[in-house]
C-alpha cells in the first residue's frame, strides 16, 4: 500500500521535474500525463497553449503529436491484415499499382513490401525535415512523387532508416485497401471505438477550440510556426490529441498484456497490439536519454522496444514537427504509460518520459512474480530431491531422454557430490520462472545458496533438457 503522503511527494517532484525540464528547454507550453489502471492518474501542465493571447495550457488543450500517429497508421495496416484484406509481405504495388513502375534500387533488389514501410526498412532515404513539411501534400503531388522521386538509398531489407514517406505510403495502403481515406477509416476503426472524440488529423478543426499554437525561437526571439494542413500524407505524423484520449489510446495498448485467455474487447487483437513491438527491424545503437543507455533497442511496427535498465522493458516513440515534440513510452510489465506534449519545434520530450515514469514507479509495488506452473514445480522439486539423495537417478521420472545421454548419470552425481561437500545440505528457496517451461531456482545450504537453471522439453509431460547448477559459497 502506498502512504498518501508518500504519493503527494512523488507528484510534486513530478511536477517539478516537468517544471525544470520546461525551462531547461525553453518550452512556450508543456502537458505530461501519467496513466495506470485505465485513468489519467497524474497531469502537469504548464506554460501557455497561445503565448500572444496569454492563453494557458488547461487538461483539454489539444496538442500535435507528430510522429507518435506512426503507431495508429501500424495499428490500422494489422486491422485490415487481420481482417484478410492485406498480406505484409506481399509486394506493396499489389496494394499501390503505381509502385509498378518505380525502377528498384538495384536490379536484383526484393520489392518493397507493406512490412518494409512498417519497419523503415524499405531502403528510403530518411528524410525528416522534409517530410514534416509535406503533411499537407495532394494525393496528385504524391502520385508525382512514387513515379519520379529518387526515393532510394539502398536496397529494401539490408537497414533501418527512418522514412516519413514509407508511413505516408502505409496511408495510402489504408486508402486502397479500405475504400476509404485513411483518416476516415482509421478514425472509425480506432478513434471513436476508444471515445477519441477529440483525436484528429485536421489540424485546423482542432485549432477552433482549445488546442497549443506552435512556436519556433531564434535568437531569443519567438515565432509562430506555420500550421501544416492535413493531406494524403499525415499517416506520417498527423494527429492532433488531448490528454484524455491520449488515456484512452495507452489504456488500450496497455491492455494487450499479459498474454491471457479473455475475450477480445478492443477494436485491434491483443496479439496484434503485442506483435507491434517485436524487434522487426535491425538493433539500434544504444538508445541514450540523459545518460541513460537501454542494452537494445529496435523499431517494431510503429512502437521502439527498448530493454531499459532501470525501467524494464519499454516501448516508445517520439514525435516532432514545426512547432511542437512530443514523446509516449508504456512499461507493458509494469502497466504504466507516460506522455509528454509541448509547442516548441522539435522539443526533446523523450528526455522526460523515462525520467516521469522512474519517479512514478519508485512509488509502486514490485510486480507480482509469475506463479511456477505445475510441470516446472515438478522439476525443481525433484532436483532438490536428488540433491538430498545425492543420485541424479531420484528425479529420473521426470527427466527428458536427452540430460543423462549428455551428461551421464555417473557425472552428473559427481557434481551433485561436490556441491554437497561445498555448501552442505539445503532446501527450496524460491522458483523464478522465466515462462511455463523454464525458470531459475535457488536451494539455501548450510553454506551458501545452490543456483540452478532448468529448460524443459515440449512433451505432453514436459521433462528436464537441460539443468545448471552453480554454488555460491558464504
Amino acid at each position: 500500500m502506498v502512504k498518501a503522503v508518500d504519493y503527494a511527494r512523488v507528484m510534486i517532484e513530478i511536477d517539478k521535474a516537468c517544471a525544470d525540464f520546461a525551462r531547461q528547454e525553453n518550452l512556450p507550453g508543456l502537458l505530461a500525463g501519467i496513466v495506470q489502471g485505465g485513468e489519467l492518474v497524474h497531469l502537469t501542465t504548464l506554460g501557455h497553449a497561445d503565448r500572444d493571447a496569454g492563453r494557458a495550457v488547461t487538461r483539454e488543450t489539444a496538442f500535435r503529436i507528430a510522429s507518435m500517429t506512426k503507431s495508429t497508421t501500424a495499428l490500422a495496416i494489422l486491422a485490415l491484415r487481420d481482417a484478410g484484406k492485406l498480406a505484409l509481405d506481399a509486394p506493396l504495388a499489389d496494394t499501390i499499382p503505381q509502385f509498378a513502375s518505380v525502377a528498384p534500387a538495384t536490379r536484383d533488389s526484393a520489392p518493397v513490401t507493406v512490412r518494409h514501410l512498417l519497419t523503415h526498412t524499405a531502403g528510403f532515404v530518411t528524410d525528416d525535415p522534409w517530410g514534416d513539411r509535406m503533411l499537407g501534400m495532394s494525393p496528385a503531388a504524391l502520385d508525382a512523387l512514387i513515379a519520379t522521386g529518387k526515393l532510394f538509398a539502398r536496397p529494401p531489407g539490408l537497414a533501418f532508416e527512418y522514412s516519413n514517406l514509407g508511413y505516408a505510403l502505409l496511408g495510402r495502403v489504408i486508402t486502397n485497401v479500405s475504400g476509404a481515406p485513411y483518416q476516415s477509416f482509421i478514425r472509425r476503426t480506432l478513434l471513436q471505438p476508444l471515445g477519441m472524440m477529440r483525436t484528429t488529423f485536421d489540424a485546423f478543426e482542432a485549432a477552433r477550440g482549445d488546442f497549443a499554437c506552435g512556436y519556433r525561437c531564434d535568437d531569443g526571439v519567438w515565432a509562430r510556426e506555420r500550421l501544416e494542413p492535413d493531406g494524403e500524407v499525415g499517416a506520417m505524423g498527423g494527429l492532433a490529441t488531448t490528454a484524455a484520449d491520449y488515456t484512452r489510446y495507452l489504456t488500450f495498448l496497455l491492455s494487450a498484456w499479459p498474454p491471457r485467455d479473455d475475450p477480445e474487447t478492443g477494436p485491434v487483437r491483443r496479439a496484434s497490439v503485442r506483435e507491434m513491438g517485436l524487434f522487426h527491424a535491425p538493433p539500434f545503437l544504444p538508445d541514450v536519454v540523459d545518460g541513460r543507455a537501454a542494452s537494445a533497442s529496435a523499431y517494431g511496427y510503429g512502437l521502439v522496444d527498448a530493454a531499459d535498465a532501470t525501467l524494464g522493458r519499454r516501448l516508445h516513440h517520439p514525435g516532432g514537427l514545426p512547432g511542437y515534440g512530443s514523446h509516449m513510452l508504456f512499461l507493458p510489465e509494469r502497466s504504466v504509460g507516460v506522455f509528454a506534449f509541448a509547442n516548441r519545434t522539435y522539443a526533446p520530450m523523450s528526455r522526460l518520459t523515462p525520467r516521469l515514469a522512474e519517479l512514478f514507479l519508485a512509488i509502486q509495488p514490485k510486480p507480482a512474480p509469475l506463479p511456477a506452473s505445475p510441470w516446472l514445480k515438478r522439476a525443481v522439486d525433484a532436483v532438490v530431491a536428488a540433491y538430498a539423495a545425492g543420485r541424479i537417478e531420484t528425479a529420473s521420472s521426470v527427466l527428458a531422454a536427452n540430460l543423462l545421454l549428455d551428461v551421464p548419470a555417473p557425472l552428473r552425481n559427481a557434481e551433485l557430490a561436490g556441491l554437497k561437500q561445498q555448501l552442505g545440505e539445503g532446501g527450496l528457496e524460491s522458483i523464478e520462472p522465466m515462462h511455463a517451461l523454464s525458470g531459475r531456482f535457488v536451494i539455501a545450504c548450510a553454506n551458501g545458496r545452490l543456483r540452478g537453471t532448468i529448460i524443459l522439453s515440449p512433451e505432453a509431460e514436459p521433462g528436464i533438457q537441460k539443468l545448471v547448477l552453480a554454488a555460491e559459497s558464504r
